[in-house]
C-alpha cells in the first residue's frame, strides 16, 4: 500500500510540473487559449462556453502535377491550369503589409522547393519585410520539406531527404523551424509518417484532409474528428487533426472560398441583409464543425490549390467575414448554431498556433471538472480512443478506391528508387573525400550554405519527386517526363563529383588514369557504355570495376556487368598488395533482352563479389582470357562452354539449388511449384501466376450504386478540387451517371472482379541457364509472350530472385492492370503484413478497412478495397512463412488465404476524374506537345517495364525477420563504377578497398545517412535499427553503439544529438515537446540516451547525430 501511494504521490508531482509548463506557455504566448482554473470563478465558466475559430489562409501548391514545376513558379502553360506561384507569394507578401488593415494577416506556406526560388530571388529590403512578418507570426510556416511527400509510394529514406532539404533551407536563411506537419492532400497516411516524420522531426501534431469516406462519416458523427495517433514503435502519440472543416479536403468552408479561381460570391459590396445572411450561413457552418471535435478551438482553413494569386481579394473578404461574424454573434443578431457555446472569438490563426490551443484543451480538461465527464466533447477523452496503424487504404465513395497509385508509372517509381538509392552513397563518398583527401584535392566548401554540396541538384531532383503526384505516379505525361530528367540530370551532375572522387582516393596519380571512370547508371536496361566498348572484339583493353557498398555491413554480392563480347569473361579482385590481382568466379550469359531495349549489351558478365567492405568499395579487373593463357591460371581447368551453357536435358522437373535453397519448376513451363529453405527444413508448395484485371471504364456494363450522397455530394467537385480545375465528374451526366473509371488513382476491375490468367507458353519457350555462378530459368507468358520471367539463383542468398518484363500492354479490348501472383497452402486467416514506407510492418485483415466505428459490412470492391502499398509483404502461419521484396512501390494483397499478389504495371484508357485529366496510357515514344484546353497524343507502343521481386520462405512466424535481413540490400544495391584502360597498363593504385568504418555494424543497425556539413570535419550522421520490436529473437534486441570505434583513424571530438532533419537540438525539442499522453510518466524522462559517445538504439528507431571527426 505505501509503494501505490508513492507511486501516486510521484505520477501527481509529475503531471503537476508537465501541467504548470503547460499552463504558463498557453498563458503567456496566447490569450485566446489561457489555462482555465477549475476555482469556480463564473468567468472560467464563459471561457468554457466560447469557441475559438482559427481563420488560416493557405495555398496549396504541388510541385508538379498539371504542369512542371517551372511551369508552376513562372505561371507559364496557363491553358492547362490557373496557376502561378511567385505571383501569389508577391501578392501575399503585399497584403500582409497592408496598412489599412486592423488585423493581423496571416498566412501558412509549406512548399519550400517553390519558397526558396522564389526567396532567393528578393531584393534585400523585400527580404527584411518578410522576416519581420515572420517574427511577427503573421507569416507562418507548416511541414517545411522541399515539397508535401506522398506516403504510399515513398522510401523512408527519400521522406526524410526532402524533409530535410527543406528544414535545412529555412534554418539556414530564415532562422525558422517548422513545428507542426501539414500532409493536406496525399491520399491516405502511413505509419511512418505518424511516428517518424512527425514527433522524431520536432512536430507537434499532424494535419491532412483525406480518410475513407466511412471513416470520415463514422467520426464526424462522433466528434473524433481531431485526436491522438500512437503509432511509432515506441507507443508516443502525437496530435492529428482533419483539415477543410472536416469534410475530407483542405479547403473553404462551402459557399466561402473568396480566391478569384472560386465561382463563389465575394462579401465585399453585399448590402447589409444579404452580409446578415451570408454570416448566418456561415455561423451556422462553424456550429455543425464544432459539434464534429472535441474542445473549443476549431481551424477554417481558408486555401486551396495555388490559390491568392489576387491575394487582396481574398483578404478584404476574410477582414470582412472575421469583422461582420465577430460583430454579428456579440450584438445577438445571430445565433451559432451550437448548444456547447455562448460566445465567439473569430481571428486569424496559423496551424502552429492552432495546435497550442488544442493542447490548451487538452490541459483544461485533464485540469478541471470537465476531465471526470466522459462526453463526446471532452478533449480529455482523446487518450481513451487514439488512432492505431494507418490510414491505408483511401476511398472517397464505394467504388473508389485510391489503391492504383501505388503502381502507377513503374518505370518513375523505379528511377525514384535508384536516384535515392545513389543520392545515399554518394553523400559517403562525398565525406570520405572530405576526410581523407588532402586539402588541395577537395571541392572547397566555402560556405555553410544548404545548398553548398556538389550533389544540391540530385539532393533538389529527389526532393521535387517525392511530391504526391510525382512518385505516386499521379501527374500529367509531361509531367513525368519532367521529373525523369531532373533525377537523371542529378545524377550525372553527382557522377562527375563522384567518379572525380574515387579516383583521388583510390589512386596515386589520377592524371590521365581510368578517366573514364563513370557510374552505371542504365545498368537495369543492360547498357553501360564504357564496359560494352572496351569489350567488344578488337578492342585492347581491360576493364576496371569499383563496385561501392552503401551499407554498413560487409556485403557479398554477384555483379551484372553489360559487356558486348564473352569472350571477356576474366575477373580479378585487387588484393592486400597495390598490384596483388586476385581470380575471382565470374560467368557469361547472354542478354536475351525481353525489353527490346536499344543499343543493349549482347552479353551478362556475372562475378562474385566478395568481402565488398562496409561504406566502402573493392576494384576488380576484367579482361579477355586466351585459351594458352587459361591453362596456365589458377582457375580450375573446366572446359569454357561449360562455365556458359545451356541445359538442354530436362526431365520431369527443373531444380535449382544454392546452399540455402532448392527451387522446383515445372520443366514445361518454366513456373516455379516448390521452394526449399534447406537450413530451415521447410518447403513452400506454390502455384505460380500472371495475370490481370480488366480496367473498368464507362462503357462497361456494371450496376453502380445509384444515388451515392457520399460520392456526388452537393453537385459540386469532388472533395480537395476546385472548378477552376475541370470537370472532375463528367461521368456523373446522362448515361454515364452512376460510374467510377480506373485510372492514375482509383484501381477498379470489372464487375466481375476476375483475375484472367495468362498461361505460360510450354517447353520450347522454356530455357535454363547454369553458369556455375548463376542458374537461372527462362519462361513466356500470356498470347503473344507479352510477359517474360527470368528465375534467379545466386550462391549464398536466401531469395529466389524473380526477374519479370511486362508490356507492351495490350489494350484492344481495354486497359489492364497487370498483377504477379502467388497461391500457397500457408493458412494465413485472412491476415498478410506490409510495410509501411520500408519501416514498420502493418498487419492486415481482409475486408478491414481500419476505420473508425463501424465498417462496409460487404465492401462493393472486395479486390481493391484490400490492395495497400508495399514495399515487403508476406503472409505466415505456425508452420511456413511466404513474401516479397520488390524493388519499387506497388500495390499489393492477399485476396484469399495462402495467396500474395503484386500489381506489376498499369495502362488504363479512361481517366479517373480525380484531376489530373489524362489516362494513364505510357508509350515508348512519347507524346505530342499539350494543345490549349486539350490533352497529348501517345506516341508509339505502350512502354515495357522490368522489375524484380525477391521471393523468401521461412518458419512460420518468421516473416517479419525474413523481410528485414533484406530490405535494406534491395534498396541499396552495389554501385558499379566502371572504367577501361590498354591491356598491360599499370594502375597507380594507393589502396586496394576503402571503408569509413573499423568494422562492420551489427546485423540490424544501419548508417542511414552520412551527410558532409559545410564546417571543417563536421557530419550528419544518422544510425537506424532496422528491426521492429519481437520480429526476431535476437535481432529485435536494443543496440549499444560506441562512436569513438566506428570510424577508420578518426578521433570523434564532438557529438550532439539533433531530431531527425537536424535543425534542432534533441535536447531542446523534449524540453518543449507537448505531451499529449499526459498518463505516461516516462515522457517527462530525457529520450537522450547519449552517453560518452555510446549510443543506444530501439527497435526501428532511428538516432541523429552532429559529429565532428579530426
Amino acid at each position: 500500500m505505501a509503494i501505490m501511494i508513492a507511486k501516486l504521490i510521484v505520477s501527481r508531482a509529475l503531471l503537476l510540473i508537465l501541467l504548470g509548463t503547460v499552463r504558463a506557455a498557453a498563458t503567456r504566448s496566447d490569450p485566446y487559449c489561457p489555462h482555465i482554473p477549475n476555482n469556480g470563478d463564473k468567468n472560467n465558466h464563459l471561457l468554457e462556453r466560447t469557441l475559438n475559430v482559427h481563420i488560416t489562409p493557405h495555398t496549396h501548391d504541388d510541385v508538379g502535377w498539371l504542369k512542371t514545376v517551372d511551369q508552376y513558379f513562372y505561371g507559364l502553360n496557363n491553358t492547362i491550369q490557373q496557376a502561378h506561384v511567385a505571383l501569389i507569394l508577391d501578392n501575399v507578401l503585399n497584403e500582409l503589409q497592408d496598412p489599412y488593415t486592423a488585423h493581423n494577416r496571416t498566412f501558412t506556406y509549406v512548399e519550400m522547393k517553390f519558397f526558396s526560388k522564389w526567396y532567393l530571388a528578393l531584393p534585400p529590403a523585400l527580404k527584411s519585410s518578410l522576416k519581420e512578418l515572420i517574427k511577427k507570426e503573421q507569416f507562418s510556416f507548416a511541414n517545411g520539406g522541399w515539397c508535401m511527400h506522398d506516403e504510399a509510394a515513398t522510401h523512408y529514406m527519400g521522406m526524410i531527404d526532402q524533409t530535410t532539404l527543406g528544414h535545412q533551407f529555412l534554418l539556414k536563411e530564415l532562422g525558422v523551424v517548422p513545428k507542426v506537419g501539414w500532409q493536406i492532400d496525399p491520399f491516405g497516411h502511413s505509419a511512418t509518417q505518424g511516428g517518424l516524420l512527425t514527433s522524431s522531426v520536432g512536430f507537434d501534431a499532424l494535419y491532412f484532409g483525406r480518410i475513407h469516406y466511412v471513416d470520415l462519416q463514422n467520426r464526424q458523427a462522433a466528434a473524433e474528428c481531431e485526436g491522438l495517433w500512437t503509432s511509432a514503435p515506441d507507443n508516443s502519440s502525437v496530435f492529428w487533426g482533419l483539415t477543410g472543416s472536416y469534410s475530407g479536403n483542405y479547403g473553404a468552408p462551402d459557399g466561402f472560398c473568396f480566391d478569384a479561381l472560386c465561382a463563389d460570391d465575394p462579401l465585399v459590396g453585399l448590402e447589409k441583409d444579404a452580409l446578415k445572411e451570408r454570416i448566418r450561413l456561415f455561423t451556422n457552418a462553424l456550429g455543425v464543425q464544432a459539434n464534429r471535435t472535441k474542445g473549443r478551438n476549431i481551424m477554417i482553413t481558408m486555401g486551396m490549390d495555388f490559390q491568392y494569386s489576387q491575394a487582396r481579394k481574398n483578404f478584404q473578404n476574410l477582414d470582412l467575414l472575421i469583422d461582420s461574424t465577430q460583430q454579428l454573434l456579440d450584438n445577438g443578431e445571430i445565433k451559432l448554431w451550437s448548444d456547447r457555446f455562448d460566445k465567439v472569438n473569430i481571428f486569424y490563426s496559423t496551424p502552429e498556433r492552432y495546435t497550442h490551443c488544442k493542447y490548451a484543451d487538452l490541459v483544461n480538461a485533464k485540469t478541471s471538472g470537465e476531465g471526470s465527464a466522459r462526453n463526446k466533447y471532452n478533449p480529455a477523452e482523446w487518450n481513451a480512443s487514439p488512432k492505431t496503424k494507418d490510414w491505408f487504404p483511401y476511398a472517397d465513395c464505394d467504388h473508389c478506391y485510391w489503391t492504383g497509385y501505388f503502381t502507377s508509372r513503374q518505370g518513375l517509381k523505379r528511377m525514384e528508387r535508384v536516384g535515392s538509392s545513389f543520392l545515399h552513397a554518394a553523400r559517403q563518398i562525398e565525406s570520405m573525400a572530405r576526410l581523407n583527401l588532402p586539402k588541395d584535392q577537395r571541392i572547397r566548401i566555402t560556405t555553410d550554405a544548404w545548398n553548398a554540396s556538389p550533389l544540391y541538384e540530385l539532393d533538389d531532383a529527389m526532393g521535387v519527386v517525392q511530391h504526391h503526384d510525382g512518385v505516386s505516379g499521379t501527374s500529367k505525361q509531361h509531367v513525368a517526363y519532367d521529373y525523369a530528367k531532373r533525377i537523371a540530370g542529378g545524377m550525372n551532375k553527382a557522377n562527375s563529383f563522384v567518379t572525380d572522387a574515387l579516383r583521388k582516393l583510390l589512386l596515386n596519380s589520377n592524371e590521365g588514369v581510368l578517366d573514364n571512370l563513370t557510374y552505371c547508371l542504365l545498368n537495369n536496361e543492360t547498357i553501360c557504355t564504357v564496359s560494352q566498348e572496351a569489350s567488344r572484339e578488337g578492342s585492347k583493353e581491360d576493364i576496371y570495376v569499383i563496385v561501392y557498398n552503401a551499407l554498413a555491413k560487409e556485403r557479398h554480392e554477384v555483379v551484372s556487368l553489360p559487356i558486348d563480347s564473352s569472350s571477356y569473361d576474366f575477373v580479378e579482385k585487387l588484393g592486400g598488395e597495390q598490384s596483388d590481382w586476385v581470380p575471382v568466379k565470374s560467368s557469361v550469359l547472354p542478354n536475351a533482352n525481353y525489353a527490346q531495349v536499344i543499343g543493349a549489351a549482347s552479353d551478362i558478365m556475372h562475378f562474385e563479389a566478395k568481402d565488398i567492405p562496409p561504406l566502402g568499395a573493392s576494384v576488380f579487373r576484367v579482361s579477355r582470357l586466351e585459351d594458352e593463357v587459361l591453362s596456365s591460371t589458377s582457375i580450375p581447368a573446366v572446359p569454357r562452354n561449360l562455365r556458359r551453357s545451356v541445359q538442354n536435358d530436362m526431365g520431369d522437373e527443373i531444380v535449382m539449388s544454392n546452399d540455402i535453397l532448392s527451387v522446383t519448376f515445372d520443366q514445361s513451363t518454366g513456373v516455379i511449384t516448390s521452394i526449399t529453405n534447406l537450413r530451415d527444413g521447410i518447403t513452400v508448395n506454390v502455384e505460380q501466376q500472371y495475370g490481370f484485371y480488366k480496367s473498368a471504364f464507362k462503357d462497361a456494363p456494371m450496376n453502380f450504386v445509384e444515388d451515392n450522397d457520399n460520392f456526388k455530394g452537393d453537385g459540386k467537385c469532388l472533395p480537395g478540387y476546385t472548378d477552376a480545375e475541370g470537370d472532375e465528374y463528367p461521368w456523373l451526366v446522362g448515361s454515364a451517371e452512376n460510374w467510377q473509371n480506373s485510372g492514375a488513382y482509383i484501381f477498379r476491375p470489372t464487375i466481375d472482379q476476375k483475375l484472367h490468367n495468362l498461361p505460360p507458353k510450354r517447353a520450347q519457350s522454356v530455357v535454363v541457364y547454369n553458369s556455375g555462378l548463376v542458374k537461372e530459368v527462362h519462361s513466356v507468358f500470356g498470347q503473344g509472350g507479352w510477359i517474360k520471367q527470368i528465375a534467379r539463383l545466386l550462391p549464398g542468398k536466401d531469395f529466389v530472385e524473380i526477374e519479370y518484363i511486362v508490356g507492351p500492354v495490350p489494350i484492344d479490348d481495354g486497359g489492364k492492370e497487370v498483377v504477379s501472383k502467388w497461391t500457397t497452402s500457408i493458412a494465413s486467416d485472412g491476415q498478410f503484413f506490409t510495410d509501411s514506407n520500408g519501416r514498420e510492418f502493418q498487419k492486415r485483415k481482409r475486408g478491414d478497412h481500419n476505420v473508425f466505428g463501424p465498417d462496409q459490412p460487404n465492401s462493393d470492391e472486395p479486390v481493391s478495397g484490400n490492395y495497400y502499398p508495399v514495399n515487403s509483404i508476406f503472409i505466415e502461419d505456425t508452420v511456413h512463412s511466404f513474401g516479397c521484396v520488390v524493388d519499387r512501390s506497388q500495390g499489393g494483397a492477399s485476396l484469399t488465404d495462402g495467396t500474395l499478389e503484386l500489381m506489376i504495371q498499369r495502362r488504363t484508357l479512361y481517366d479517373d476524374a480525380r484531376g489530373v485529366g489524362e489516362p494513364l496510357n505510357e508509350t515508348d515514344i512519347g507524346i505530342t506537345p499539350n494543345p490549349p484546353y486539350d490533352n497529348a497524343e501517345r506516341l508509339g507502343e505502350g512502354v515495357i517495364v522490368k522489375g524484380h521481386h525477391r521471393m523468401i520462405v521461412g518458419k512460420g512466424g518468421s516473416g517479419a525477420s525474413k523481410m528485414r535481413g533484406i530490405m535494406d540490400s534491395v534498396f541499396s544495391q552495389p554501385h558499379v563504377f566502371v572504367a577501361s584502360a590498354p591491356s598491360g597498363t599499370a594502375i597507380p593504385f594507393k589502396q586496394a578497398t576503402l571503408s569509413m568504418l573499423q568494422t562492420s555494424l551489427p546485423d540490424n543497425i544501419m548508417m542511414i545517412s552520412f551527410v558532409a556539413l559545410g564546417e571543417e570535419n563536421t557530419f550528419l550522421i544518422r544510425l537506424g535499427h532496422q528491426y521492429g520490436p519481437n520480429e526476431d529473437t535476437s535481432l529485435s534486441r536494443q543496440v549499444e553503439i560506441d562512436l569513438h570505434k566506428l570510424f577508420v583513424n578518426k578521433k570523434l571530438t564532438s557529438v550532439q544529438e539533433k531530431t531527425l532533419s537536424g535543425n534542432q537540438m534533441r535536447a531542446d525539442w523534449e524540453a518543449r515537446r507537448f505531451q499529449w499522453d499526459c498518463t505516461k510518466g516516462d515522457y517527462l524522462l530525457s529520450r537522450d540516451n547519449l552517453r560518452d559517445g555510446h549510443v543506444v538504439l530501439k527497435p526501428l528507431e532511428i538516432r541523429t547525430y552532429e559529429i565532428v571527426l579530426s
